[in-house]
């Protein structure tokens, strides 16, 4: 299979288990194979793509082409699978919204919502607060955002495969630039407060945690898959959403110079 079309696998795979627990599904098509058949016209287009050409640029592209052109299940399939995970997300809800079809969709109105938190706590908007309570003692995200430090916030799980992939990542970078401009904080989301401390000592993490913080942050971030690493600046705006792997170093070592 093609680079490409591992790549748009994998943007489609989002919502599987083990990245996002509660994610919306796409309205459910009669059957997987009349869904594999309209999204053929899709598939067929990418995998003709120059090897130079693959990138998730050129999947953007051609995806928004294919929801434009199918004002139907498929269409939608494509918009909440892959373009919700492309496009800023202003231009989303952009789409939708100028979009009879997409806009009484049941399976797009529920999600709609939380795209509209997306937006709120989007690059350049200020924190939002929100609270962890654990045997009597009560977390709040402002005891770590807004204090003049950056701080790379981590939404995880125990049993979320990708999370704990992204852990040596997030304690590369906590070991390199620790210190009074910058802190890492965990925020145990979706997960039990004994799975997350078994999971803590098991990959040796080092830096804090809100523990039992359940549905608190992702509510608060319209956070529908994780890992969602979310970088703070010192005043407390979101300097950037959906940092992973290279990216994630790379954001932070961009505001630490």
């Amino acid at each position: 299979m093609k680079k490409l079309l591992v790549m748009c696998a994998a943007l489609i795979m989002m919502t599987a288990t083990g990245f996002a627990q509660d994610a919306v599904p796409a309205k459910k098509v009669k059957e997987k194979g009349d869904l594999n058949t309209m999204l053929k016209p899709l598939t067929d287009k990418l995998d003709a793509v120059p090897e130079a050409e693959q990138n998730e640029e050129t999947i953007k592209k051609y995806a928004l082409e294919f929801v434009k052109e199918n004002e139907n299940e498929a269409g939608v399939y494509v918009l909440t699978r892959m373009l919700a995970h492309l496009m800023p997300i202003g231009d989303v809800i952009q789409l939708v919204e100028g979009n009879a079809y997409f806009k009484k969709d049941a399976s797009i109105q529920q999600q709609m919502a939380n795209w509209k938190v997306q937006l709120e706590t989007s690059e350049g908007r200020m924190f939002k607060d929100f609270s962890a309570k654990y045997e009597g003692k009560v977390t709040n995200l402002s005891d770590y955002v807004g204090k003049g430090k950056y701080v790379l916030v981590d939404f995880w799980a125990s049993w979320c495969g990708p999370c704990r992939a992204e852990i040596p990542n997030l304690i590369k970078v906590y070991e390199k630039y620790k210190g009074e401009k910058f802190e890492v904080l965990g925020v145990a989301t979706w997960d039990e407060p004994a799975d997350t401390k078994k999971a803590i000592k098991e990959l040796k993490i080092p830096y804090p945690q809100m523990l039992n913080a359940q549905r608190a942050g992702s509510d608060a971030y319209g956070i529908s898959g994780i890992p969602q690493i979310i970088l703070f600046g010192p005043d407390g705006k979101i300097v950037k959403r959906n940092l992973r792997g290279e990216a994630l170093e790379k954001a932070v070592s961009e505001v630490m110079k």
